[in-house]
């Protein structure tokens, strides 16, 4: 069945699937670099250094935070893609595009919450 919505070209759809991937190798960087950044903190918290125990803490707690907003993402973005397969069944293309938009909305909160670590952590303290 085909969709009421203008389904994109192959080369629009080619590089939507770039652009997820490009933001999900940044999102790499960034965590890797994060976790560069705490670990002398949370070594010493290790050793009973209070700072360190509550930068680990604060990681904890931030990732607790973005995995619930993540179930909360991906639960909204199954719910839009029920919803408007029931009204407006998809072509094959709208199936991978819908999925598309259902990982970036899955990915997101890790993603900004994983790039404000990286910039308060590279922060210079005077």
């Amino acid at each position: 069945m085909a969709s009421r919505t203008a389904s994109k070209s192959p080369p629009a759809l080619a590089a939507d699937a770039q652009t997820v991937l490009a933001e999900m190798l940044a999102m790499q960087a960034d965590a890797a670099l994060t976790i560069a950044m705490r670990m002398p903190l949370l070594c010493k918290g290790a050793f009973g250094d209070a700072k360190g125990q509550r930068e680990a803490s604060k990681a904890v707690i931030e990732k607790a935070a973005a995995m619930v907003e993540s179930s909360v993402a991906i639960g909204q973005a199954a719910t839009l893609f029920w919803w408007s397969m029931a009204l407006n069944p998809l072509t094959p293309s709208g199936l991978n595009e819908a999925a598309a938009k259902a990982a970036h909305s899955t990915l997101e909160p890790f993603s900004r919450r994983t790039r404000a670590n990286a910039s308060r952590l590279t922060r210079r303290r005077g």
